[in-house]
């Protein structure tokens, strides 16, 4: 009988959206956890554990790589930061600190301080630091310790041992030294999704959750320390708090605010800043300086999110976009409406790749190459994916980037799920799309996780396809970048592409198509075999189903499900009649599967001869 191939299976992706029988050949109507590599289908890789158990829940996580070369995580809770050094959680939530309430002159025998908790909070006698001036110059203020023997709660008054040694100004903060006395001074919490973003604006961190003063992890000599907390960014406007912060050149834009009133439209942007240092001012009103600020309202919407493309800073609202460029004196920064009509979904629903933005908006997924928008899923995946994606739970829906495999990952809660448990993957160098499963996902970033002395072949677990380590690569080379997931249910952090367990749970995958109709859907065809060019890692089988339709109105029936190994078999043998046929491969264990191409072995029902419907 003759041979009908299906070649080129990763070409197209799957596409739902259309009926299956209107399809290209090697296009695919449905699948899950695999994805589009090499002109072939792959199953995913797993995923597993690659740090300790986060002390909470983490909401946002992000890579850090000091000018010192030491390589951190932080991670970011509801109420909490906790930093990875690679062997060990450290909590870096801001402390309660004083600052003091009038200026020290030196031979004094007390100071005053503010009164409230963080004065409660100090034991009655101890050694009190002051440090890090707030709202001036820190050269100006000389750090000192001085051990105190009273303190009065209702008056701030207190009485030192001895007494200053050195001037300070008001607003000096005052901590008490060591660990005796301090504690962490927790964030509000965001009871909507919890989600922070954050930023590194010449190698300082700065973070913000929409509810706190944004915060900073301070540095001395350019590195930060475990032992400093988070505070609150120096030089910030008192009062004010901004939903989403990002660097851009060597601004720090503050997207969408919270002063007097919500000013939902408002752009606000620092100083330009030092390397290292924060922003000296913020100050809109100081015509000398390059801060600024624009409120966005030629459409009504509110700015949910923005990122850097190129030379540029694209502004992302729930109903419209904008571009942000660059200008200079006097007005540092020029505005254009780049879209009236299309928005973004959710905060961190937005990543950049070679030449544009990928977004998930209310209707669709775009690119954005900061001219035009461009809809990605129409007549391929949007109904589906809007229909499955729980829209009570939008807030939570992110996307990331996977650099080593050009692909983006568009996160979001199917079904009934209120948390992120799925992604749809589009490969932007193939234009192609797959789906995965996630963990109960809260936020996905990208980079170093684990520190490779040299890897060899025996040293491997992964197979050639899933290991993304350059051979021979030792300590924390910046090739390696690894998708790390936040798990924030079970409060784990994931290395992707490791194994093929979903951590201790088997990674089940399929890839099916129906309605081919092997180049005559008028007829009815008779198919005795079909032959899978798969590789399975080991003597392993996948599962193979063949299935039929007598016309397009009615569903697909399958037969099967037939162990196939390719080690020892050549073909999936069957006595199927039909005039569309369909293939489904799936596998149920802890196994790597790739298919590179097809072929129906057919035949016209009814002809003694044979006739070939390629």
């Amino acid at each position: 009988m003759p041979l009908v191939p299906i070649e080129n299976l990763g070409q197209i992706g799957i596409i739902k959206d259309t009926p299956p029988y209107n399809l290209p050949p090697n296009a695919w109507s449905d699948g899950n956890n695999v994805r589009l590599l090499d002109n072939g289908v792959k199953k995913v890789a797993g995923y597993q554990e690659v740090m300790a158990t986060c002390p909470f829940a983490p909401y946002y996580i992000h890579p850090y790589l000091t000018v010192a070369g030491t390589y951190y995580w932080i991670a970011y809770g509801a109420t909490d930061i906790a930093v990875w050094n690679g062997s060990t959680w450290t909590d870096v939530v801001r402390q309660t600190t004083l600052q003091l309430n009038g200026a020290v002159t030196a031979g004094d025998s007390s100071i005053t301080v503010d009164t409230g908790a963080a004065l409660t909070a100090l034991p009655t006698s101890g050694t009190l630091e002051i440090g890090t001036d707030i709202t001036s110059d820190a050269s100006t203020n000389k750090f000192e310790s001085l051990s105190y023997s009273a303190r009065d709660t209702s008056t701030g008054v207190i009485t030192l041992s001895g007494t200053a040694a050195n001037d300070h100004p008001d607003d000096a903060v005052v901590t008490p030294s060591g660990s005796t006395g301090t504690s962490d001074n927790d964030y509000g919490a965001n009871t909507t999704d919890k989600r922070w973003t954050a930023t590194n604006l010449n190698g300082l961190v700065v973070a913000t959750n929409g509810y706190d003063t944004p915060q900073m992890w301070p540095l001395s000599n350019g590195v930060p320390s475990l032992s400093s907390p988070f505070m609150e960014l120096s030089n910030w406007p008192t009062g004010n708090k901004c939903k989403s912060i990002r660097s851009f050149r060597t601004f720090l834009v503050g997207l969408n605010w919270e002063r007097t009133n919500e000013e939902p439209r408002l752009v606000k942007w620092s100083t330009e800043a030092s390397y290292g240092s924060p922003p000296s001012t913020w100050d809109e009103t100081d015509a000398t300086l390059d801060a600024g600020e624009y409120e966005l309202s030629d459409t009504p919407g509110n700015i949910i999110d923005g990122l850097p493309l190129g030379d540029s800073f694209i502004i992302y609202k729930d109903d419209s976009i904008y571009i942000m460029n660059y200008v200079g004196t006097p007005y540092i920064f020029s505005f254009k409406l780049l879209s009236p009509t299309i928005g973004l979904l959710s905060k961190e629903a937005v990543a950049e790749f070679e030449g544009g933005h990928f977004f998930m908006g209310n209707s669709d997924f775009y690119v954005c190459n900061g001219q035009t928008v461009t809809p990605m899923l129409s007549n391929r995946l949007r109904r589906t994916v809007f229909d499955e994606l729980n829209g009570d739970n939008y807030e939570k829906c992110f996307v990331a980037a996977d650099y080593v495999r050009n692909e983006m990952m568009a996160c979001y809660p199917a079904g009934s799920s209120t948390v992120v448990n799925k992604a749809l993957i589009w490969n932007w160098k193939d234009n192609t799309f797959s789906f995965r499963d996630l963990p109960d996902t809260s936020h996905i970033n990208s980079g170093i996780v684990e520190i490779t002395t040299g890897a060899t072949w025996d040293a491997s677990s992964e197979t050639w396809d899933a290991e993304s380590d350059p051979w021979g690569a030792t300590n924390y080379d910046n090739v390696i970048k690894n998708i790390v997931f936040a798990d924030v249910t079970n409060t784990k952090i994931f290395r992707d592409n490791k194994g093929n367990k979903k951590d201790t749970a088997t990674m089940s995958a399929y890839i099916e198509r129906s309605g081919y109709d092997l180049g005559d859907p008028q007829s009815v065809k008779f198919v005795s075999a079909v032959y899978p060019q798969i590789e399975v890692s080991g003597d392993n089988t996948v599962n193979v189903y063949i299935g039929r339709q007598m016309s397009t109105e009615e569903g697909i029936t399958w037969e099967g499900p037939v162990a196939f190994n390719p080690n020892s078999q050549s073909k999936v043998s069957c006595r199927v009649s039909g005039k569309y046929f369909g293939i489904k491969v799936e596998s149920d264990s802890d196994i790597d599967w790739k298919l590179h191409g097809l072929a129906f072995e057919v035949q016209k029902k009814g002809l003694r001869g044979s006739r070939s419907y390629g």
